[in-house]
């Protein structure tokens, strides 16, 4: 079998042709894993509440066909009225990508190129499965402003690297709630927003998801907010979620995503989906046991409690989700609070 990147520049060395004047406006980007329908649920919920205005259509990417997805986007659907809605799944050889290499990073980028090809507007965003936002007009701002100042990318993050800042390309933006120009990104070919070795410069390095065009783009067409504002974001969930399948046990959740994914399944999520996600009583195990399939034993996971459950808090009292939702948190997260102080 080849290995994946050189099936990348193989298979993805050119976008689906597109003939259609683009439609001004922005279309929402909304990848998600396929066996956590939960997060479908809840990118649903949280886009539901934006403020719509140049807002085109909403496409749902999920990373792998699984049984029964379909039918939780028909059904939670039905709720989501800013937009049209499409479901965008992978095709055959995506498909046994995600199934036989279940790599995180990979399957994103595959997302992201299909939420690039079936898109109509001129401008699109990318949103993170484990970001909430919190401002109701964010998005239209977010659209509003790269527009204005005819930007080829607005972020709302630095990127984590801090490879770029050494060598002069400080501009760059993080790719989580990316409002970026179409067609920019498809000015280079949909093999190089993967992430990968290159070269830029004259430096070797390895460049993370949409990190080498920004790299090519003059930094007067990239910027971001002067300020992280208007989201809760917990970063690295997914990710976390497909090492943790991976793995063999005990697994040390030591940022406490697994857990976070847990927390959120029993309060957004009621229906019967078998998620292989441990239950809450497991988890609380994992707290002193060491053999658990999923432990909190390590002195450093003790040190990250302190941010993961100030964002979690936040979550619980920003206003955007519900009281009984708000309760199941509060309720569930009692034991790892005793223990984790």
């Amino acid at each position: 079998m080849l290995k994946t990147p050189t099936l990348s520049k193989w298979s993805y060395i050119q976008w689906d042709r597109y003939d259609k004047k683009p439609i001004d406006g922005y279309t929402v980007l909304l990848p998600v894993p396929g066996d956590l329908p939960v997060f479908l649920k809840i990118a649903l919920e949280v886009s539901a509440n934006q403020d719509s205005e140049g807002l085109i259509e909403t496409l749902v990417i999920p990373d792998r066909k699984v049984s029964g997805f379909t039918e939780c986007f028909d059904k939670w659907k039905k709720k989501f009225d800013i937009s049209p809605l499409r479901l965008i799944n992978p095709n055959p050889i995506e498909q046994l990508i995600a199934r036989y290499q279940n790599n995180p990073h990979n399957n994103h980028w595959l997302q992201i190129v299909r939420g690039i090809n079936a898109s109509v507007s001129t401008h699109a965003l990318l949103h993170d499965a484990d970001l909430f936002i919190t401002k109701d007009d964010f998005m239209k701002i977010h659209y509003q402003t790269c527009v204005k100042r005819n930007l080829m990318c607005l972020g709302v993050s630095p990127v984590w690297d801090s490879w770029y800042e050494e060598h002069g390309m400080n501009h760059l933006t993080a790719t989580w709630e990316i409002m970026f120009d179409i067609s920019w990104a498809r000015q280079f070919q949909p093999w190089e927003h993967r992430g990968h070795n290159g070269v830029i410069h004259d430096k070797a390095h390895t460049f993370d998801t949409m990190l080498y065009p920004q790299c090519q783009t003059k930094p007067d067409k990239i910027d971001r907010h002067k300020q992280e504002w208007g989201f809760i974001h917990f970063n690295y969930v997914i990710c976390t979620y497909r090492w943790f399948q991976k793995s063999n046990a005990p697994f040390e959740d030591d940022y406490f995503r697994i857990l976070l994914i847990r927390l959120l399944i029993d309060a957004f999520d009621p229906s019967e989906w078998s998620y292989s996600i441990p239950t809450l009583d497991v988890l609380e195990k994992g707290i002193t046991d060491k053999s658990n399939r999923v432990t909190y034993c390590s002195k450093d996971t003790a040190q990250h409690y302190s941010e993961f459950r100030s964002k979690l808090e936040k979550l619980i009292t920003s206003g955007i989700i519900d009281s009984e939702k708000s309760y199941i948190l509060h309720k569930s997260i009692r034991n790892f609070d005793l223990a984790f102080g």
